[in-house]
C-alpha cells in the first residue's frame, strides 16, 4: 500500500482561518526541569488545521461529531481535481463520475497555489459556487474533502455552501493537503476526536492507495 498523509501539521505557527482561534501549546511539566515525565496543555478552536464540519456546526438540529457513523470518515475515496481558478462549478462536477454516498475529496486551484503551506491566510481562495454544493447534495455524496480552511466563499452574504451540504447531512472535511496526491480513487481514513456535542474536530486524515506490480 501506498500512504498519503494529508493533514496539515499542527503548532502554535501554522495557518488558521482569519479572525478563529490561534492554537497554543503550553509545558506544563518538563523532564528537562526536573519533572518525571513530559505533559502540555494545548488549546484551540473545533475547525483548526485539517478538521470536519459537523452538520451541527451550521445546522440547529444538526448531528454533533459523536453522533456521525465511522462511514463519514473511513472507506472508498475520490480525488478529482478541478481546473477553474476561481470557483468550483456545477459545470466541472458533473463531467466527473459522482454517485451518491461518495466520499469526494477535491483537488483544486487552492492546491496548485500551495495556499495551504502559507501562515498567511488568503483572501482569495478557490471557493464552491451554491449550485455546485446543491449539485452534490442532490446527488446524495456522503464526505466533501477540500483543499482549503473552508469551501465557502470569503465574506459570504449566506452560508450557501454549508447549508446546503450540512443541511443534507454531508460531513465537510476541510484543510487536506493533497499537493502529492493524483486524482485518482483511494481508502480514506480521516477520524474525529469523539467530542461529545461537538460540531467540528481535527482529523489525522489519511489516503491509501494499492500499488501496482
Amino acid at each position: 500500500m501506498k500512504y498519503y498523509d494529508v493533514t496539515l501539521d499542527f503548532s502554535e505557527d501554522m495557518l488558521t482561518f482569519e479572525g478563529d482561534p490561534r492554537p497554543a501549546i503550553e509545558t506544563v511539566s518538563s523532564i528537562n526541569e526536573g519533572a518525571q515525565y513530559n505533559l502540555s496543555l494545548i488549546t484551540f478552536g473545533s475547525h483548526t488545521g485539517t478538521h470536519i464540519d459537523a452538520p451541527l456546526h451550521f445546522c440547529r438540529d444538526g448531528k454533533a461529531v459523536d453522533e456521525l457513523g465511522l462511514e463519514f470518515f473511513m472507506g472508498k475515496a475520490k480525488v478529482i481535481e478541478t481546473l477553474d481558478p476561481v470557483s468550483v462549478k456545477k459545470e466541472e462536477l458533473i463531467r466527473h463520475d459522482i454517485r451518491k454516498h461518495d466520499i469526494l475529496l477535491l483537488k483544486t486551484e487552492n492546491t496548485r497555489r500551495k495556499l495551504l503551506s502559507s501562515r498567511d491566510f488568503a483572501r482569495d481562495f478557490c471557493y464552491m459556487e451554491k449550485e455546485a454544493a446543491e449539485y452534490l447534495a442532490d446527488i446524495g455524496i456522503r464526505t466533501l474533502g477540500y483543499d482549503y480552511l473552508s469551501p465557502e466563499r470569503y465574506a459570504f452574504d449566506h452560508p450557501w455552501v454549508h447549508l446546503a451540504l450540512l443541511g443534507s447531512g454531508i460531513v465537510i472535511v476541510e484543510g487536506l493537503v493533497l499537493e502529492n496526491v493524483p486524482p485518482g480513487e483511494y481508502e480514506a481514513v480521516m477520524l474525529p476526536m469523539k467530542i461529545k456535542g461537538g460540531n467540528g474536530s481535527p482529523v489525522r486524515a489519511v489516503l491509501l492507495q494499492k500499488e501496482v506490480g
